[in-house]
């Protein structure tokens, strides 16, 4: 009996990815009669010790700068009918589709076999860029590997077999330390060593171009782009498309927009690019005229290229034919390009006056994936204002997505069409789960007087702060009088977040409405009390005592050191008081205008002391303020000023001793 396959993995010295990279292949050794082999070209025995708990087949090889060298090395002890090879940085996400190749026996009807290879962009894994690489063929006579860097295995004797399937591949982030990938510096001078000794080998001068782009060294990029188009044979379609594609897009990365339209314009007239090419040929072209704001051309490409992108989903297997790295399907679809483009084009159009055609790009959009299209909703808000039609145009588009029933409720609304907007508006409240949402359906509900209380049972507290927030700090003063009422009505059903409501109520009254002293500080006693009852409800009680007290939110602490200090206020210690608000302040830089403020009453108060009132005080002062009237009018101005120069002292915060100590000063000069 053939045994079916060998898997052969190259192994340095990368401890940290290798037992992963091990693992991912364990359902293929399960399920499929295969073989490991591991080349092992480094120095550390934990490598060692690690591949031996999965094969004993460990192939020790002396590295050499050579790529094919070390590979041919597993390919020569192979026995399998096909041959896999990887990298100890990979790992298989799912092997289940290349499992069935094997145990069906399809493999015999194939000489060759690609897979994905998805190669990440960040650390997160939330941005990455796939290549279909040819990693698995039929043994054969004469197969070998190829190319001291990015070796190929020849001969591939078609037909091919394309997987889904796909390696995770974090090799190619750069080290912050050099700002390098630390692959790209040690295959470059290998690569240069090569076209010394291969100068029209095209495949180096690609990979060479790839490389220096992984650096951003896009000058270097762009001079060896140039030297491997200038040798590229005319079989050589492949290379061809890349280079094509490729020149354009460094152009473009160096924001080079002349030289990389007019590359771009030339290679569609001259050199007849296949499809592949021409599509990512046209999305440069469109971001270079949505730079220019070109809206004439950038609508007019838009059209050849979503016309072209529909030929292609129709016949597949151009996009297979047509790939190679990292200029494939995926590239063309990437949805951070792809989207925002359809866009741009939507809106050239409408500058156009062309609403159909605007129509058609809006229609392309995935409405149907929030995930993806919800970072575009604030844009397409902010176009309304300048493109009347587009509400009409989002109302209209046969799709379904909580953004689009909004709308369609808002264009219903604007065309007085009372009962089938009021329907749309309960419909919002009672499907649309999207915070951006959220925001604009509660101000519309504010709007129409309307209860909301629906959404709220399905929005958590941060979704609300959030909201509400936005919402307190747009009001107008009309619109924050009925928040007041809101507020009031949240109490019982919602207290929690009722709270946060007049939390954010009382400081814009202290930020905004500039109260005088008494209402200044009963506002803000109001406001730190409101801060802290929300915590209250949260947070056991143990929590606000001194030992623990640091563990709760900043704008909690915060309001407890501002209550503090209010207190010590009243009891008349100001040295104590202003610690207490300068410590409030550290807490919570926001507060720096309010404490301020509250830190000018102090002062006031401590340079200007008021008496300690009482009914006699009180009673003396109307009389003394009668007399200096009667004073003034009988011109005895200089007798006056004396008794008030005495009085003031006493009544710093009357305003009508003020104005009369004006008037006397006048009447004296």
């Amino acid at each position: 009996m053939k045994l079916p396959l060998t898997i052969s993995l190259l192994a340095s010295d990368r401890i940290a990815t290798l037992e992963r990279c091990l693992d991912s292949l364990r359902p293929l050794l399960l399920q499929v009669p295969a073989e490991l082999i591991v080349v092992f070209t480094g120095n550390d025995e934990r490598v060692r010790q690690t591949a031996a708990r999965y094969t004993d087949r460990i192939i020790p090889f002396t590295w050499c700068n050579d790529f094919s060298a070390a590979r041919n090395e597993g390919l020569k002890h192979a026995k399998g009918e096909w041959f896999l090879y990887l990298d100890d940085d990979e790992w298989f996400d799912d092997v289940t589709e290349i499992c069935e190749f094997f145990r069906s026996g399809e493999y015999q009807h194939y000489g060759f076999a690609g897979y994905v290879q998805r190669n990440y962009l960040n650390r997160e894994g939330s941005r990455h860029a796939d290549a279909v690489v040819y990693r698995m063929a039929r043994r054969s006579a004469g197969l070998c590997f190829e190319g001291a860097i990015h070796e190929e295995l020849r001969p591939c004797i078609p037909p091919c077999k394309l997987f889904r399937s796909y390696v995770h591949h974090y090799g190619y982030l750069k080290n912050k330390a050099d700002k390098t990938s630390g692959r790209a510096s040690r295959n470059i001078p290998l690569l240069l060593e090569d076209i010394e000794k291969q100068p029209d080998y095209t495949k180096n001068y690609v990979q060479l171009t790839q490389e220096y782009c992984t650096q951003n060294k896009w000058e270097q990029a762009e001079e060896f782009c140039r030297r491997g188009r200038s040798i590229c044979r005319e079989d050589e379609d492949r290379f061809k498309t890349w280079l094509q594609v490729v020149l354009v897009e460094i152009l473009y990365t160096k924001k080079d927009y002349k030289q990389a339209e007019k590359e771009a314009l030339q290679i569609l007239e001259k050199e007849k690019p296949r499809e592949l090419a021409r599509l990512l040929l046209f999305e440069f072209l469109m971001g270079i005229y949505e730079e220019w704001e070109d809206f004439e051309k950038l609508s007019e490409y838009g059209m050849q290229f979503e016309n072209l992108l529909a030929y292609m989903e129709e016949h597949p297997r151009l996009w297979h034919n047509q790939q190679m790295g990292t200029v494939n399907k995926d590239k063309v679809m990437y949805p951070e390009w792809l989207y925002p483009i359809r866009l741009n084009c939507a809106r050239a159009s409408l500058e156009l006056d062309n609403p159909k055609k605007a129509g058609r790009f809006l229609k392309l959009m995935p409405w149907e994936d929030e995930c993806l299209i919800q970072v575009y909703y604030p844009l397409l808000d902010q176009w309304k204002a300048n493109y009347p039609r587009l509400l009409h145009l989002l109302a209209e588009l046969p799709q379904d997505s909580s953004y689009l029933m909004f709308q369609r409720m808002l264009y219903e609304e604007q065309n007085l069409n009372n009962e089938a907007a009021h329907f749309l508006f309960c419909r919002c409240l009672k499907e649309i789960e999207l915070p951006y949402l959220h925001r604009q359906i509660i101000k519309k509900a504010l709007e129409k007087r309307k209860n909301f209380s629906v959404l709220l049972k399905r929005m958590d507290l941060d979704s609300w702060k959030n909201c509400i927030s936005d919402i307190v700090n747009e009001a107008s003063r009309e619109e924050i009088q009925y928040l007041w009422e809101v507020k009031d009505a949240l109490s019982e059903d919602f207290p929690l977040h009722g709270l946060w409501l007049e939390k954010l109520l009382w400081e814009r009254t202290l930020s905004r409405d500039f109260p005088m002293k008494e209402q200044f500080l009963d506002a803000l006693g109001k406001f730190a009390l409101s801060t802290v009852s929300f915590y209250k409800n949260q947070f056991r009680e143990g929590m606000f005592g001194e030992n623990s007290r640091y563990l709760l939110p900043a704008d909690c602490r915060m309001a407890l050191a501002l209550s503090e200090a209010l207190d010590s206020w009243k009891q008349g210690n100001p040295a104590g008081t202003v610690r207490l608000f300068r410590q409030a302040l550290g807490i919570y830089p926001q507060m720096t205008g309010i404490v301020r403020e509250a830190l000018r009453l102090l002062k006031n108060e401590t340079d200007y002391p008021s008496p300690a009132a009482g009914p006699e005080f009180d009673q003396l002062a109307v009389q003394m303020k009668a007399a200096l009237k009667a004073m003034s009018e009988s011109g005895q101005y200089t007798e006056a000023m004396s008794v008030l120069s005495q009085l003031l002292p006493l009544l710093p915060d009357d305003m009508e001793l003020l104005k009369l100590q004006q008037l006397l000063l006048s009447k004296l000069h």
